[in-house]
């Protein structure tokens, strides 16, 4: 039953993926008064239907999920740094979007493709920056980093992202048919750096000889500096201090 039950997870996260590529449409948006964006429809049928998985609100898995997939679920004002224009947006860090409210109401995000570009909330000292990283594939995509050091030499970011899991509500005997249960949930913040403002964002290792090593020519350095003061380069707080220093090298 156990091994049933996996294999029907990775299938239904295999659906859900698939299903929600076919059914969002995006239509190109063009103005003067709005930073580049494309409309983002979130479909409202249920991905799991082919698997005869319905639910009683007849809503896709995303809406009924609990938690959020959001940084925060309100809009606030925001801009984009090839711009003035002021907007109101949020990060959607389930499916790493810059979503906005346009006039119209409507919900659009900002075109990925500029890459390099930043988009800064107003009132909250939070600037996101898209750049260029290699996936679990090695495949390269574009993505939303948040600053925290930007310098010539290296900047750092942080990285935080939301899951969903996806599960069956337990009954005696798996009768009558589960219901399927989905949760959005924090994933562990992840650090990654930017060397000479190239664009591309390179992910830090959760050890000391691994960080250390991105810095060859200095790793040595690096290392006593970060054992002399017991810094853990987990900790964001630690990563900066590490990062302040190597730019004073």
């Amino acid at each position: 039953m156990k091994s049933f039950l996996k294999k029907s997870s990775v299938y239904v996260l295999a659906l859900l993926f698939t299903a929600a590529a076919f059914s969002q449409q995006t239509v190109n948006i063009t103005s003067t008064h709005a930073p580049s964006v494309v409309l983002f429809l979130v479909p409202h049928n249920n991905p799991l239907f082919a698997l005869g998985y319905t639910n009683d609100t007849n809503k896709s898995i995303l809406e009924v999920a609990d938690g959020s997939q959001f940084h925060e679920e309100e809009f606030k004002d925001a801009t984009i740094s090839s711009s003035k224009t002021v907007f109101k947006a949020r990060y959607n860090a389930y499916l790493d979007e810059m979503e906005i409210k346009r006039q119209d109401d409507k919900i659009g995000y900002i075109n990925k493709n500029l890459k390099k570009e930043k988009i800064s909330f107003q009132t909250e000292n939070r600037t996101y920056k898209i750049l260029e990283t290699d996936n679990y594939n090695k495949k390269r995509i574009l993505g939303y980093f948040e600053i925290l050091k930007e310098n010539d030499y290296v900047s750092l970011y942080r990285k935080d992202l939301k899951q969903l899991n996806i599960g069956l509500e337990k009954t005696p005997y798996m009768i009558p048919a589960p219901k399927i249960i989905t949760e959005f949930r924090d994933t562990k913040s992840e650090f990654y750096v930017e060397f000479k403002q190239s664009g591309h964002a390179i992910k830090l290792s959760r050890t000391r000889g691994g960080v250390a090593k991105l810095f060859e020519e200095k790793k040595e350095i690096i290392k006593q500096y970060i054992k002399d003061n017991n810094l853990k380069v987990t900790k964001e707080e630690d990563i900066i201090k590490v990062i302040d220093y190597i730019n004073t090298l």
